[in-house]
């Protein structure tokens, strides 16, 4: 294990110390990527017109068009917000995207919802946070309904306390305040306090702001985009092992 490594593992507190665990939702504990990709494909499959549409492309376009301002819209439903997407993506291909007429949009979310899974051992991790009686909290920056619909599907309720959501809180990490606004329903202070999610400039960034523990959930390689005292894991199980071995892993 090289320096930079060991000096990093160190930032984790003993896991009798650790007060709370904050976690990112979307490709954290839950997948997102995945689901997305087959609801783009099984509209590809559905529709002769669109044999020739590249899949990566219109996940790209399916992003650029995301707006915060729609997730804290309250009149804005997830399934218009994602309807009103796909429209414009599919009109850009050449198609009348009618949804009324198409009802592409079912055929995206019959997709998705069936790949919406939990994270490989993201149920490890939250069942030995049950065990040692640490809080957990969810702050996400996804579509508030989307995330409320998938706490329910996969009973993350049993493992999660607290989630909080940009229509909740009106805020979007990185922002400190949502942070800073579960160690108060927690009424801990940031030592002791860990955060693990997968985008360093939201999830990182925001934790560092906060003055906690930052674990970056890296599971596709990437580089590290900027320095600071980050814990960088490959997957949750790695994560999970950390926790309970503590000390050894400094040697």
């Amino acid at each position: 294990m090289n320096k930079e490594k060991c000096r990093d593992l160190k930032l984790i507190p003993p896991i009798n110390e650790i007060k709370a665990m904050f976690f990112d939702m979307d490709d954290t504990i839950v997948k997102y990527r995945e689901p997305v990709i087959a609801g783009f494909n099984s509209i590809k499959e559905s529709y002769p017109e669109l044999e020739n549409a590249i899949v990566d492309d219109m996940m790209k376009q399916f992003r650029e068009l995301f707006s915060y301002e729609a997730v804290l819209n309250r009149e804005v439903s997830y399934r218009k917000d994602i309807s009103i997407r796909l429209s414009k993506i599919l009109n850009g291909l050449g198609m009348d995207a009618d949804d009324e007429k198409l009802h592409f949009s079912s055929v995206f979310w019959r997709a998705f919802w069936k790949k919406r899974r939990m994270v490989e051992g993201a149920r490890d991790i939250l069942q030995l946070c049950r065990k040692m009686k640490i809080p957990v909290a969810v702050i996400t920056n996804g579509n508030p309904q989307i995330q409320f619909r998938t706490m329910i599907r996969l009973k993350l309720h049993d493992y999660v306390d607290v989630i909080l959501t940009p229509r909740t809180i009106e805020e979007v990490k990185p922002n400190n305040f949502l942070f800073e606004k579960a160690m108060t329903i927690f009424d801990v202070e940031p030592k002791g306090v860990i955060m693990i999610g997968d985008s360093f400039s939201a999830d990182m960034v925001g934790a560092m702001n906060a003055g906690i523990v930052p674990i970056w959930l890296n599971m596709s390689g990437k580089d590290k985009p900027e320095d600071g005292d980050v814990v960088e894991i490959s997957s949750l199980r790695e994560l999970v092992g950390l926790i309970q071995h503590g000390d050894d892993n400094y040697e």
